[in-house]
Parts: structure tokens; sequence; C-alpha cells
């Protein structure tokens, strides 16, 4: 609801600037001015629109009160700006004789300055206590207490944490100790009653977890939403806490995914989008090839093994990063800095220009454009051992891209591995048309943004 309250805000911003704009230009809003430009910036404001949905600027949990949120909202302000100059004066300008000069200037200094405004007051309004839901935790945990932490250093989440339950006398950090606290659980209706709870998120344990569901089920007439953790931490963070799982999750939420009109559609997507890119990028291959192989000696396109689908290995291509003998003693995780990687090396890396040939991968039915990253077998191995459910992220054909790449920043150890695999099964359990669209147009920006150095 937030994020939809967002973009509506956005497109009425759109519109009456655009008719201040026609009021300051000309004096009046006729119904011949009004039907001249409405048509042109309405395909203007379709992709101004695309251009903040790729940028992440509808992501609730993104949106900052800070000069750095704000500082991106210019960015893609004037990127929007350059894009509606090219729009009018190289592609409808053979169309029309519209040349809105004066129009666009007065529209973008309108637009700027209500669109920071109503930034600013939306953050305002989703982070007061007013329109905020007042949430609850059921039980101490590890897991609890990261999501209390998400709560409480995220506000425009617009969940503000009253009351945590603690039955087992958990040990509470310091930190969290300013939250009222209780132990009783017989008296839950009375404690949801006093704290004006309306959100609950209740921690499964085998300890207390029947006796807790007897005593909420007495406060059922309260109109209190009830979420288990695994749930809400998926709902507000876009992860699954991979701790928190148990065998019967994957049961509930995986098996059910085999949709075949899905598997055909992301197959048709995959295709299509790998050919249309994959001839996009011979335009500059010939280039790079050269960079490549100028600077160091050895193949062009480097071959290594990766896990696949249900653990079947295969060979990966991508444009060699490193080092002709990078790899002499053993396979090893790629550090900050690390000496084996070429100074073109490092940029394509940086770009995931050097996954390219992965094109192939995708078109021999290896891979898909998107879903978890393919990892080498001796890493998996070991992160089989230290991270639990880490192989269930093979029950997809690994991705091009993925929701933990657009999500997450590069990693090379367990810790990251870990993160990444939450991102993972989250996009496992929520696989859609949708989902891959949008996943595959935010990795286009985080190429565009990594290629200009942001």
């Amino acid at each position: 609801m937030r994020k939809f309250t967002l973009l509506i805000g956005d497109i009425l911003l759109l519109y009456l600037s655009l008719a201040l704009t026609i009021w300051l230009r000309y004096g009046r809003i006729s119904q011949d001015i009004w039907s001249k430009h409405l048509g042109p910036f309405s395909i203007i404001f379709l992709i101004w629109i695309i251009v903040f949905f790729i940028n992440g600027l509808y992501e609730i949990n993104k949106v900052r009160n800070g000069f750095k949120f704000y500082g991106q909202l210019v960015q893609n302000l004037i990127f929007n700006a350059l894009l509606a100059v090219l729009f009018f004066y190289l592609i409808l300008g053979h169309f029309t004789t519209l040349k809105p000069q004066t129009v666009l200037v007065i529209l973008l200094l309108i637009f700027t300055a209500l669109f920071l405004i109503w930034r600013k007051l939306f953050y305002k309004l989703i982070s007061s206590d007013k329109l905020g839901s007042n949430l609850a935790i059921i039980g101490v945990s590890d897991e609890s207490l990261i999501l209390a932490e998400e709560i409480i250093t995220q506000p425009q989440l617009g969940y503000k944490l009253k009351l945590i339950i603690n039955p087992d006398s958990s040990p509470i950090p310091e930190k969290f100790q300013i939250i009222n606290t209780s132990k009783d659980i017989t008296d839950l209706k009375n404690n949801f009653s006093k704290y004006k709870i309306n959100t609950v998120v209740a921690v499964t344990n085998p300890k207390y977890s029947p006796e807790v569901a007897r005593y909420l089920f007495e406060s059922i007439d309260l109109k209190i939403q009830y979420f288990n953790l695994t749930d809400f931490y998926e709902k507000i963070t876009g992860k699954i806490l991979v701790t928190s799982l148990e065998r019967n999750w994957f049961l509930e939420n995986i098996s059910q995914k085999n949709k075949q009109g899905f598997s055909i559609t992301k197959k048709f997507i995959d295709l299509s989008f790998s050919i249309v890119f994959g001839l996009i990028s011979l335009i500059f291959t010939p280039f790079l090839a050269l960079a490549i192989k100028l600077e160091s000696a050895g193949p062009l396109i480097y071959k290594q093994k990766r896990v696949g689908k249900n653990g079947k290995i295969f060979m990966v291509y991508k444009f060699r990063s490193m080092t002709d003998n990078a790899e002499k003693d053993g396979a090893q995780w790629a550090q900050e800095g690390d000496q084996r990687i070429t100074r073109i090396g490092r940029v394509i890396r940086k770009t995931r220009i050097d996954e390219i040939p992965q094109f192939i991968n995708i078109i021999k039915g290896h891979m898909s454009f998107v879903g978890p990253r393919p990892e080498r077998p001796e890493f998996v191995e070991q992160l089989k051992k230290e991270i639990p459910f880490y192989n269930e992220r093979h029950l997809i054909k690994p991705g091009l891209s993925g929701w933990a790449q657009i999500n997450y920043p590069y990693g090379a150890s367990v810790k990251d591995a870990k993160e990444k695999l939450q991102y993972d099964l989250f996009y496992i359990k929520n696989q859609s048309v949708a989902l891959d669209i949008s996943i595959i147009l935010k990795t286009i920006n985080t190429v565009f943004n990594k290629s200009l150095g942001r």
C-alpha cells in the first residue's frame, strides 16, 4: 500500500506540474493547449516512472530522509531531464512540430521542487507514530532480535516496536531494554490493549508456542494481525531468515512453485533477452577482447566448473579477468584488492561485463537469466557444511543475475554466502514473471551505474 501511495503521488505530481507549467507559460489552460501537450508528456512521464522504479525509488526499505537519498533523487531527475530532451528532439521531432523547450525547463523546475517536498513529506508520514503500526514480538531469540533491530533502525517501514514478550526470561541486549517487556503470556490480551498493539510477530518455540497460541486466540477480537517470525521478516526485508527455517518450510513454500506456465514463459524470456543482449554485446566485444589479450597472456574466454540445478556440474563461460596462472595454488575466494585480477579485469568485473559469455550458457539451458548465481563445486561443499539449507538453492537453475545480486554487494566469504542465500530463498519462493523482469531492469541499472563509477 505504501509503494502504491508513493507511485500514485508521483503520477499526480507529474500531471499537476504539467498543468502549472502550461498555465505559467501560456497564461491559461485551454483544451487545445492541454491536448497538444498531454500525449507526448504522458510518454515522458511513463519513462520517468520506469527510471524511478529501476533505481529503487519505490522500495520502501530504501527510503531515507538523508543527504545520500536526496542526492540519488536529484541524480534521477537530471537523468530523466536528459531522456526528455532526447525524446523530444531525436524521436518525437519526426512526428510533431511541438518543441517545448521553455515548457520542459519550467516543468523540470516545478516537478523537482514538488517531488522533493513530496518525498520528504512521505517519509515523515510513514515514519510518524500516528500512522505507524504498533508491534509486539513474542519470544526472544537471535532471530527475533535481528528483526527488532530492523524495526527500530528503519522507521520508514511503518512499524513501532512497543512490546517484547519474553516467556523464558532470555537475556536481552542493553540496546533493546528501552522497549517495554513482559514475561507473562497469560496476560497477552491486556498487554495488547495497553500498548495499542495491532501487529504481533511470534517466534516458534516448542517450549511455549502451544500456550502462546491459546492466549493469542483469546485476543482475536482485537483485530490484530498475526505473523510468524519467518513470514514477517520476509515481508519487510525481501529475504528469508535461514536460521529460523525447518524442512517443512520447503515442503510448504517451494514444491508448489513448479508451474508449467511460468516455466515456459521463463524459457522464452531467457532466450529473448540472451539473444538481444548477446547481439548488442557484439558491438564492443572485439575491443574488449583486444584489451584483455594485450594486457596479459592466456585465453580470452575462461571456463570454470559450477554447480547447476539439482547439483549438476556444468562449465560456465566468462571473459578472463585474472592472470593465466591465477589458480595454480587451487580454488580460492576472490578478495578485495586481489593481485591476481588484471587492470582490465577489475573494470569488467565491476561492471559484470566479464559475464557476457554466459549468454551461451543460457541458450544451452545450463542457466537462466534470473536465478541464484552458480557457485564452484569446491566452495559449495564447504558452504553446505557451514550454512543450513545451502544446497536448496540448487532447486532451480542458476542465473546470470538474481535477487541477491541486486540487493547485496559483491562478497566472497561464508558470511556473504549466508546473506545471499537468504535472498536466493526469497526468490525461489516468490518466482514470477514480474519479479524476473524487475530483476533484469535493476541489473541493467546496476551495470550502468557501475560503468559510470557510481
